[in-house]
């Protein structure tokens, strides 16, 4: 997130974007928490990813069955949107929608101080001049978070609806699995919200 994934090898750039956008929790020196945001991309986006980097090609193969239930899920909803509400889509055209990709928070911070990370994001977005806010809201902590700040639920994209990694009792080398094949153990999913800020 906060380097550009397109960008050569030998010159990795800061991915400016989302600098300006993500907000830490510090403790002394320490961050103990963070909201990881950008704006969001067009629908028809693509990208060309950096090949051959160890740690980027190790993160993707980790996180693929996610962004690929995520991925869907904003195509969907985006475009449900854009139809429907013309000023959603303007806003979208225009880059002033955020996307709050994610709260992360080490134990230092207690569960609860992350809803801070979620109200403090639709803040700096109110900020930067942004219009509406997209989160997909995977835990209850953002989702309640969502709610408390006004959100509207969109799309929900249910964790177990099909078989997307590979079954396997035991972790296999280098290939996403879980006992069942779902994504997860939890019966719930993604909820996609939209907040208005303006």
């Amino acid at each position: 997130m906060l380097t550009d994934p397109t960008s050569p090898r030998d010159a990795i750039e800061l991915n400016t974007d989302a600098l300006a956008q993500s907000l830490a929790i510090l403790d002394g020196g320490d961050v103990i928490g963070g909201a990881l945001n950008e704006t969001m991309p067009p629908l028809d986006a693509s990208r060309s990813l950096r090949q051959g980097d160890p740690f980027l090609d190790a993160v993707l193969a980790f996180v693929e069955p996610v962004f690929a239930l995520l991925g869907a899920q904003d195509a969907e909803a985006l475009k449900a949107l854009s139809v429907a509400y013309p000023e959603f889509r303007d806003a979208h055209a225009a880059g002033t929608v955020g996307h709050h990709v994610m709260v992360a928070r080490s134990d230092a911070l207690p569960t609860s101080d992350a809803f801070e990370l979620v109200a403090a994001t639709a803040a700096r977005y109110r900020t930067l001049g942004h219009t509406f806010m997209v989160i997909e809201a995977t835990n209850q902590w953002t989702g309640a978070a969502c709610e408390a700040l006004g959100g509207v639920r969109v799309h929900f994209a249910p964790f177990r609806a099909h078989r997307t990694v590979c079954r396997s009792e035991e972790p296999l080398d280098d290939t996403v699995t879980s006992p069942d094949g779902f994504l997860s153990s939890k019966d719930s999913g993604s909820m996609l919200y939209v907040i208005r800020l303006a």
